[in-house]
């Protein structure tokens, strides 16, 4: 599955033309990015999505603020920041913070595909 920056790429994209099957696409293709795990503990058991930077902190939407997470992590780590969190969890690797760092400082273009808006012509 195609991996965008935000659920509004599938719309931009013409991938779907239903905000809420774009929402639904984006997720899950996040997910599978993850391999169906949690990236802090490696659950594969209710996962949901959790930001990064919490919005609540000034966190965006974007892709590379976004990854997938167990509801319970998601819910341990609440809006706490991700760098005060983490390491403080008995789960806690240096592979896995180098991952989920990785993730969020990096673009992999040849995965991401960027909206580019038409110019109108005259």
């Amino acid at each position: 599955m195609q991996l965008y920056n935000s659920s509004e790429d599938y719309l931009y994209n013409l991938e779907t033309s239903s905000p809420s099957e774009a929402r639904r696409l984006w997720r899950k293709s996040i997910k599978e990015k993850w391999e169906h795990k949690c990236a802090y503990c490696d659950s594969e058991e209710n996962l949901t999505l959790d930001h990064i930077i919490p919005q609540a902190k000034g966190g965006t939407d974007h892709i590379t603020n976004v990854l997938c997470a167990c509801i319970s992590c998601n819910r341990s780590k609440a809006h706490e920041n991700f760098y005060d969190w983490y390491p403080k969890q008995e789960f806690y690797t240096e592979e896995k913070f180098n991952r989920i760092e990785e993730w969020r400082t990096q673009l992999v273009k040849q995965e991401l595909r960027v909206y580019r808006p038409r110019k109108n012509i005259l």
